[in-house]
This record gives structure tokens, C-alpha cells and sequence, in this order.
């Protein structure tokens, strides 16, 4: 199986969960890691892998409830009316994906009464937008809370790289 996995963290240097996670599934030699961050503006390239893949790994943490803007910038870029969405339909139409999201905050902070002021799957349906706009099968979405490893915002380094491992277990179960 030919899996994509696109990573929307913008400085991998400064994760631990992030990190770990494409650490783990960059193990699966048949696997392709691409890293948003690194784009260069050769839309041809990406739009390729993405036909090319049979599974597409969307990962990243939350930023403000969303993804961080590397990734909309690629997503921007990459999602062309013509190739993502038009009169003539999706390219993307029907292709597997899989978001994996990683979240500093405790899954409770996610409510009307949290920090976050609402569920998470209310934020979902932004980041999800441009995939279902290009008509792409969702297989799931796996999140893990307290991801937190910045000591002085009270993380815990072995904590998070123990929720990094379990969390990759469940991305693998394609």
C-alpha cells in the first residue's frame, strides 16, 4: 500500500510528539514523509504524490484549534481549482485519508466551558473543509490530548513521547 504522509508541523527541531510520531512511521520504508514546511512551490510535485497514494497521512498539531499555517499555505497551494475541486470534478475523488492530530491541551478544554470555547469537532469541520471540498474518502480522525512536553507550561517529556508511541499504534491500524 502506498501511503502518503504529510506533515504539518512547521519546526519539527522543537517536537517531541510531532517528532516522534514521523519517527515511528518513517520505519515503514514504503511509507512517504513529506513536510509542509519544506515546500517549494512545485505544485506538480505534490499533486503527483497525491495521486500517486493509495492512503494519505495528513499530520499535525493544533494551533489555535486548527493546523498551523504551513499547512495552509500547502493546502492552498496544492488543492488548485482543476486538480482538488471544479466543474469537472475532484482528481482526489474517492482517495483514502487519515488526519492525525496532536493536541497540547486536555480533551475537556475542548467544550463550551473550556479554554477552546467549543468541541473540537466544531473546529474539525474547518480543518477538514478543503478534503471534503475535493471529495476525499475520511477513514478517521485519531487525536491525543496532553501532548504538552514544555516543561514550564507543566508538560511532561516521557509522558508525551509514551502518547506519541500509542497514538502512531493507532495511525498504523490503516
Amino acid at each position: 500500500m502506498n501511503v502518503l504522509v504529510i506533515n504539518g508541523h512547521p519546526n519539527l527541531d522543537k517536537s517531541f510528539a510531532n517528532a516522534e510520531i514521523l519517527r515511528l512511521l518513517g520505519q515503514h520504508t514504503d511509507w512517504q514523509i513529506t513536510h509542509a514546511a519544506d515546500f517549494t512551490n512545485d505544485i506538480k510535485a505534490e499533486q503527483a504524490r497525491l495521486l500517486k497514494a493509495d492512503v494519505v497521512v495528513v499530520q499535525f498539531p493544533l494551533y489555535w484549534s486548527t493546523f498551523p499555517s504551513v499547512m495552509k499555505e500547502w493546502i492552498d497551494q496544492v488543492f488548485t481549482y482543476g486538480f482538488a475541486f471544479g466543474p469537472d470534478g475532484s482528481q482526489l475523488k474517492g482517495k483514502k485519508l487519515l488526519f492525525s492530530i496532536t493536541a497540547g491541551a486536555t480533551a475537556e478544554s475542548y467544550s463550551e466551558t473550556g479554554f477552546n470555547f467549543m468541541p473540537l469537532e466544531n473546529y474539525q469541520r474547518s480543518f477538514e473543509h478543503a478534503f471534503k471540498a475535493a471529495e476525499m474518502d475520511i477513514l478517521d480522525t485519531i487525536v491525543t490530548f496532553e501532548m504538552n512536553a514544555i516543561p514550564e507550561e507543566g508538560g511532561d517529556v516521557k509522558k508525551t513521547i509514551k502518547l506519541a508511541h500509542e497514538h502512531t499504534v493507532k495511525s498504523l491500524l490503516l
